[in-house]
């Protein structure tokens, strides 16, 4: 049984006409069914041989990793670094090959696509850089930044006669029509992620992949830049993959959340689900660090905390958690869980849960 089995329904729609003008993001006809769908992800990346005749080894960057996001929708996926959570990003872009799995974007696998049809799709898939500082051109002005992509895919014929929707989009995520002329190194963090938002909104996309969009910014400007992602979101209908460290703005922003360790998701579901009830080890773990208001959530998750120690180190193919498992038993040592459902749209991936 694979994680791609266990993921259930999503509910969205989305709708709208390909135009040269204004800031609706273009929709396909056929508006069934969810945006994205992941199923049994890989990527690996190839290591040392041991000895000249011996086998190649690799390193399982992601294993089995399986996800939909509804139209509309933003899902949060949280880990900590190295876990993986970027790797999906832009293994969903396809600037990642993977080597095992399938993605599926608006009804139409995407896996192998390539040439021409990719170029086209990633018109519909575009990217928030996690670094503005570094993300945009300092030698270019704004108005040619956010300008670029539509001169690129021949949405306009030149730069000047993309002036007009470049200043629509800087209205739209606030900033003047005087930005346009000025240059990256002239603005503030927060107005420089305004800026690759209006970049990556100028193609219309339908899912947008945010990788750590305002871990970069002042705590003072966070609430801003996700804010606008939310505004944009309702008006737009867009999809959002929100990948993030920082459980307490992934709870503001996503409607759906899944828990990354180790390249694996080990639980996924409803926002409130996860933050109210979550059942996986690691998920707890990470949650015992967020401060909570509510003194019932909070004695239950110091409960959980003080359940056990760890154990040592998993190997073979066994759970990837096991090494700090304070649940940890013999069945994890030699089964890999997979995600099961624990209540409504609820879904975890561990033995003992």
């Amino acid at each position: 049984m694979t994680n791609a089995s266990h993921q259930g329904g999503f509910a969205g729609a989305a709708s709208g006409a390909e135009a040269r003008s204004g800031l609706e993001s273009e929709s396909p006809a056929a508006a069934d069914g969810p945006i994205l769908s992941v199923k049994g992800l890989g990527v690996r990346y190839p290591l040392g041989k041991r000895s000249f005749w011996g086998e190649r080894t690799y390193f399982e960057v992601l294993d089995d990793v399986s996800f939909e996001i509804a139209r509309g929708e933003t899902l949060g996926l949280v880990g900590e670094s190295g876990s993986g959570k970027s790797t999906i990003g832009r293994t969903i872009l396809r600037r990642i090959e993977r080597t095992a799995g399938t993605i599926t974007f608006e009804g139409r696998d995407i896996s192998d696509l390539g040439g021409e049809p990719l170029r086209k799709l990633r018109r519909r898939m575009q990217l928030i850089f996690q670094d503005p500082y570094s993300s945009l051109n300092p030698r270019m002005n704004v108005m040619s930044i956010i300008a670029e992509p539509l001169v690129v895919h021949g949405i306009v014929g030149s730069f000047a006669e993309a002036r007009p929707q470049v200043l629509a989009l800087l209205d739209r995520v606030g900033m003047p029509a005087s930005a346009a002329e000025r240059y990256p190194h002239q603005f503030s963090g927060g107005q420089r992620q305004r800026i690759g938002i209006a970049r990556a909104l100028a193609l219309k996309p339908s899912f947008i992949v945010a990788d750590e969009p305002v871990s970069a910014l002042d705590v003072s400007v966070r609430a801003q830049v996700v804010n606008l992602m939310q505004e944009l979101q309702e008006e737009l209908g867009i999809s959002f993959l929100f990948i993030a460290h920082d459980l307490s703005v992934v709870r503001h922003i996503s409607q759906r959340v899944a828990i990354l360790n180790s390249g694996q998701i080990v639980e996924i579901g409803a926002r409130d689900a996860i933050y109210e009830r979550p059942l996986h080890p690691y998920t707890q773990t990470l949650l015992s660090a967020v401060p909570e208001p509510d003194p019932t959530i909070k004695l239950a998750r110091q409960d959980r905390k003080r359940a056990g120690g760890p154990v040592p180190d998993a190997t073979g193919t066994g759970c990837r958690f096991l090494g700090r498992c304070p649940l940890a038993s013999d069945v994890c040592r030699e089964k890999k869980p997979v995600l099961e459902p624990k209540g409504v749209d609820h879904w975890v991936a561990c033995w003992n849960a």
